[in-house]
């Protein structure tokens, strides 16, 4: 992947060319982050992933992961909205690693699954000042209740047409949910139903 990068950034392509070069990225990225899914979900299953517990800025967390997914919302002309509220602390303690990778996979469904409209990540602080919450809302196609009901089992989607149309393995939410509960969190999801 780094190569065809480099070629692609650093040499004079013909449109077909780039075009190639950027299929091989793509691609590469896509089987890289499905290598990278299967091993987390092994680690996750065995009891053997590693948690860092250092201080961490929340908001920078939030507005990195919404930062990445940024480029793709724009291409499909979508509204990208980051609320941090300001009783969020400066610092909190964890792994700001692995909560960037849930908050990624929240954001990448949201901008994935949402034609039009806007897609907003929130954080804030529980009524209780114990928790942190952080909420990805969407305007994208929503699910029926019986899709909810399977999003958190492993290679498993809404519907077969799902990753026929989206790609995807279906352990992104797996993973997600279960890096939440080691970080002694929990990861829930509401829709107003199919097309809401």
């Amino acid at each position: 992947i780094g190569m065809a990068e480099v070629l692609r950034d650093t040499t004079s392509l013909d449109l077909k060319q780039m075009e190639c070069i950027d299929a091989v990225v793509s691609n590469g990225e896509s089987m890289l982050s499905l290598i990278n899914d299967i091993l987390d979900f092994s680690k996750l299953e065995a009891d053997n992933m590693e948690l860092e517990v250092i201080p961490f800025s929340l908001r920078q967390v939030v507005e990195q992961a919404a930062s990445v997914v940024q480029i793709k919302a724009e291409e499909k002309d979508l509204q990208l909205v980051v609320r941090v509220q300001p009783d969020v602390p400066r610092h909190c303690v964890g792994d700001a690693r692995l909560l960037k990778r849930v908050l990624l996979n929240l954001l990448s469904n949201g901008v994935k699954f949402t034609h039009e409209g806007m897609v907003c990540i929130s954080c804030g602080v529980d009524e209780s000042r114990e928790w942190y919450t952080v909420e990805v809302a969407d305007t994208g196609i929503g699910l029926p209740q019986a899709a909810l009901d399977r999003l958190f089992l492993p290679f498993s989607q809404a519907d077969s047409s799902i990753s026929r149309r989206y790609g995807g393995t279906g352990l992104g939410l797996v993973i997600s949910k279960k890096l939440a509960q080691r970080m002694h969190g929990t990861l829930t999801v509401t829709s107003g139903g199919e097309g809401h």
